[in-house]
């Protein structure tokens, strides 16, 4: 038998209720189950108890596993010593359905399989496709130790998938030594992991953990300056395809999530079986919300919004996970992490240079017009600090310049941003005094009319320096005491519904910022939700957000409001007269920024390095030796 998919004990530090969950059946109450001291399933359930997977992490996507590998023949094996009955449940077409159950008696530790019925039906992957969630319920006789529940298989595996890791971090030490350790002994231990290329643009290490963890065998550290996500990321990719026995697939992992590192392992085993080339992701938790997943993969919606899939759901409620009783057509996951297929990247070149926001979801397209499928696979997540818990700063620009960019170079997949949609985000902003948001789309606007050269001309170190200087001189005064966040929030009006709502909402505020009496000393607290022209006009209000985790003063000045309409209203007539011109540049322009010969110029630290030409073997740039001085 082949294994699938372990059953695995709790991670230290993460919710039980995601990997497990016992019953007291007498009580009819939850058991507290134990966090395990190493890989191994450690439970002990007494007479009685209820031991079940129907858990995130504990259910076997079975519609998943017959949708892109055409596995349909499944077994389960279980170790236990004692006496237990076991019940395998499938939650698919039918409803909820008991595909087998065996009492189990085991003196001394036994291990027994039971194969299961084959999948019903025979239809599409996407669209009418076949619903199957399996999970496994062991209900002890008496006091029974289980340590092991086994997904498995007599199909071998059509390959045997290589992994090499890609880490990029920017003067992040204390998460980075966390996902590091993690990594390094996974790596140490799984002969598939072939190498981790950990890309520091940032100073250099000081943590004796770091330095020590990149001494380790499969460790390779390279430094280079500030190039933005993308440019770490891309660097790590383009290391890899530079070894000189690649790897058959390649992590994208930010170093700031909160790690299970048996996740890469099930994902590996995924590949394995994987009939076609994919790129293989896995969903996000909300740090602050646990249990909560906050994007299971993402759709892009041809109006050139992305909409996340399985938002805002609560895992720890296993009635919600009917959301992965079927595979998803997802368009992208977040290089948070995601899988990519080596040998496809070498054909379709290196991600685009946005420096931040967007170098994911361009790939992911690129992947896609190459056939190559992106799965977010359920049973795999980390947590990560939601986007909602930091003001928005300069990657306001990043945003909006790059969703420009992407309609230019895919307009057969979204339709370039309106007129009335780009207008509406600078006016917004300047209406609920967030001068800082308001300068910074207004610049991601003007750059993206002045063409490619302006964007992937210039050094991307030098335009974020720009960029965060422009923020930094606009920007509100942030209010740390911590007095204010039990200061109760102001009720406010929802956003008007529909355009012709919304331009009446700005037109009134227009008028009451810029002719009408100013509240300046206002201190009332709008959630962000809140924070829009219908209840801004005039006044000064304390922006925060719900778990109260920053707070903003923000305040009305009239002057400058007038003036900076007047420049979005110049700005607004030369988007509508030149952004057909400009796209069609970019379209143009981005296939030779994509390639390793450029990105090799990036990559070089001096400026008469980046200025040389680079010829054709920079796709496999000299790992430093040192980081940069």
């Amino acid at each position: 038998m082949h294994l699938l998919q372990s059953t695995l004990q709790p991670a230290p530090d993460l919710p039980a209720s995601l990997y497990l969950r016992i019953t007291d059946t007498a009580r009819r109450t939850p058991v507290r189950l134990d966090h395990g001291s190493g890989d191994s399933l450690e439970v002990t359930l007494q007479a009685g108890q209820i031991l079940s997977t129907d858990t995130f992490h504990g259910s076997f996507y079975r519609a998943y596993w017959k949708g892109f590998a055409g596995l349909d023949d499944i077994a389960v094996v279980v170790e236990i010593r004692g006496q237990a009955t076991l019940r395998v449940l499938e939650d698919g077409d039918g409803g909820l359905v008991q595909l087998a159950r065996h009492r189990l008696d085991a003196p001394a530790r036994g291990r027994f399989l039971v194969t299961l019925p084959p999948a019903g039906g025979d239809k599409r992957l996407f669209g009418g496709e076949h619903r199957s969630r399996l999970f496994v319920e062991l209900s002890a006789l008496r006091p029974t130790e289980v340590t092991a529940i086994d997904f498995v298989t007599p199909t071998p595996p059509t390959r045997r998938a290589t992994l090499s890791v890609g880490l990029c971090t920017f003067n992040q030490e204390a998460y980075l030594a966390r996902t590091l350790a993690g990594v390094a002994r996974l790596a140490a231990a799984t002969p598939e992991i072939r190498a981790v290329h950990v890309v520091n643009q940032g100073a250099p290490f000081a943590s004796a953990e770091i330095r020590g963890l990149l001494a380790g065998p499969k460790m390779h550290e390279v430094a280079q300056r500030n190039l933005g996500g993308a440019g770490g990321f891309t660097r790590s990719l383009a290391e890899e395809l530079g070894a000189a026995d690649p790897a058959s697939h390649h992590l994208m992992m930010d170093d700031d999530i909160v790690l299970d590192p048996r996740m890469i392992v099930r994902a590996l085993r995924f590949l394995d079986y994987a009939s076609d080339d994919v790129a293989v992701g896995a969903g996000m938790l909300d740090l602050l919300r646990p249990t909560v997943m906050y994007e299971a993969g993402a759709f892009l919606r041809a109006d050139n919004i992305i909409v996340p899939y399985c938002h805002n759901v609560d895992l720890a409620d296993p009635g919600q996970l009917w959301h992965f009783n079927t595979p998803v057509k997802t368009d992208y996951n977040a290089w948070w992490f995601c899988i990519l297929p080596v040998a496809r990247c070498r054909t379709l070149g290196l991600p685009a240079p946005v420096f931040i926001r967007g170098d994911d979801f361009e790939y992911g397209q690129r992947l896609a017009r190459a056939g190559v499928r992106t799965v977010t696979l359920p049973g795999i997540a980390v947590h990560h600090e939601p986007f909602y818990a930091k003001p928005q700063g300069w990657q306001a620009y990043y945003d909006l310049r790059n969703r420009l960019i992407f309609a230019a170079s895919y307009p057969e997949r979204v339709r370039q941003l309106s007129l009335a949609h780009v207008v509406g985000l600078i006016t917004d902003a300047i209406l609920t005094h967030q001068y800082a948001t308001a300068e910074l789309r207004m610049r991601a606007v003007a750059d993206f009319l002045a063409g490619p050269e302006a964007v992937f001309g210039r050094d991307p170190e030098a335009l974020h320096g720009e960029i965060m200087a422009l923020n930094r001189a606009h920007a509100p005064a942030r209010l740390d005491d911590a007095a204010w966040k039990t200061e109760p929030g102001a009720p406010g009006r929802p956003r008007p519904a529909g355009m012709r709502g919304l331009a009446l909402a700005q037109l009134r505020s227009l008028l009451r910022t810029g002719l009408g009496p100013l509240e300046r000393s206002a201190r009332a607290v709008l959630l962000d939700v809140h924070a829009h022209p219908s209840n801004t006009g005039g006044r000064a209000y304390v922006l925060t957000n719900g778990p109260r985790s920053f707070h903003l003063r923000l305040v009305p000045d009239r002057g400058r409001m007038w003036r900076m309409m007047l420049r979005a209203a110049r700005l607004a007539l030369s988007y509508r007269r030149r952004r057909t011109a400009a796209g069609r540049a970019f379209a143009a322009a981005a296939p030779a920024h994509q390639t390793a010969e450029d990105w090799g110029r990036r990559f070089a630290r001096t400026p008469a390095e980046r200025a040389a030409p680079t010829g054709g073997a920079v796709a496999a740039p000299a790992k430093a030796a040192a980081p940069a001085t």
